[in-house]
C-alpha cells in the first residue's frame, strides 16, 4: 500500500515494509548521562561485562588522545572506552565514562533493536548504575551506489536531491546538505549528499568504498533540560519514538520505486 505524507517531522509514521536489499549502512543509539570517571578501570566494569558476555563475548580496551586548548596551550588527555562484541562481530557496544552506545551493520528490525539496548540498559543499571540521563539519540546511515546510484532521480525527492539531479552533475566533485529542525519526539539533524570512490562523511559510520556513492543520514535525539533517570523501560520507549520518527523521515525521503529495488513488498 502506497504511503505519502508532506511533514517528515509531525507527520503520521508509515508501516514498516521491510527490505531485503537493505540500503542501511549502519544504526547507531547512543546516550549520554554524567561523568562516572570508575568506568575507566577495569575492576569497577567486571559486573557489568559479567552481564551482558553471553551477547557480546568479545572485548577490547580503547584509549583515545583528545587535545584541549586552554589559555594558549595545548594539552593532551586520554579517555578509556570499552568496545564489547557479539560472536560474529557485526554488533558493538561502547562503553566510556560518560555514554554508551550500540551499533551495527546487521540491523534486523526496530523491534530487535530496542530490545538490544534495553537489554544493554537493563545491564548497566544494574551494576554501574548512572542513575540519570542527558542525551539520547539514534543515527540511521543508508548508502546507496551501483546501478540504483545510475537511477537515483527515480528513487528520491527532488528536493533532496538538488544539484545532483541537475544538468551539472557531471561536473560535481561531491555535495553535502545539512538540516536540523524539531520533531514531534525531539531534534534532528539529516545529512545527504553525494560522494566520490574512497571518499566519506563519517568513516566510522560509513567506511569509504571504492565506488562513488549517495547517503542519508538520520540522526534523531533528545537532550534534556533536566536529566532524566536512567532505565530500562524509559529508553526503551524513548527510542521506539526516536526510531519511528528516523523511519518516517526515511519514507519521507525515498519512494516506493526504491522500496521495491530494495526487495520491499508493496
Amino acid at each position: 500500500m502506497t504511503f505519502s505524507t508532506e511533514d517528515p517531522f509531525f507527520g503520521p509514521i508509515p508501516p514498516t515494509v521491510p527490505l531485503p536489499k537493505t540500503p542501511l549502512a549502519c544504526v547507531l543509539v547512543q546516550i549520554k548521562f554524567p561523568e562516572i570517571l570508575s568506568v575507566a578501570k577495569t575492576e569497577f566494569i567486571a559486573d557489568f561485562q559479567e552481564c551482558i558476555r553471553a551477547d557480546y563475548p568479545f572485548m577490547q580496551k580503547e584509549q583515545n588522545p583528545v587535545w584541549e586548548v586552554m589559555n594558549g596551550d595545548v594539552r593532551e588527555s586520554v579517555t578509556q572506552n570499552w568496545r564489547f562484541f557479539d560472536k560474529k562481530r557485526q554488533w558493538r557496544l561502547s562503553l566510556a565514562t560518560n555514554f554508551v552506545a550500540l551499533e551495527t551493520r546487521a540491523y534486523q528490525s526496530r523491534a530487535d533493536f530496542i530490545q538490544r539496548i534495553a537489554g544493554v540498559a537493563q545491564a548497566l543499571s544494574a551494576t554501574i548504575n548512572p542513575g540519570v540521563m542527558t542525551r539520547i539519540g539514534v543515527r540511521y546511515v543508508d548508502q546507496i551506489r551501483g546501478p540504483q546510484l545510475e537511477q537515483l532521480s527515480r528513487f528520491v525527492r527532488p528536493e533532496i536531491l538538488g544539484l545532483y539531479m541537475g544538468n551539472h552533475r557531471n561536473n560535481l566533485d561531491h555535495t553535502l546538505s545539512e538540516t536540523v529542525a524539531k520533531t514531534d519526539v525531539g531534534s534532528i539533524t539529516s545529512r545527504w549528499g553525494f560522494m566520490p570512490a574512497n571518499q566519506t562523511h563519517d568513516p566510522d559510520l560509513m567506511p569509504p568504498t571504492s565506488a562513488p556513492s549517495w547517503f542519508l543520514d538520520v540522526d534523531l535525539y533528545i537532550e534534556f533540560e533536566q536529566p532524566e533517570i536512567f532505565g530500562a523501560d524509559e529508553i526503551g520507549t524513548r527510542v521506539m519514538k526516536l526510531t519511528a520518527r528516523a523511519y518516517g523521515f526515511f519514507r519521507w525521503a525515498v519512494n516506493d520505486k526504491f522500496l521495491r529495488q530494495c526487495g520491499g513488498e508493496i
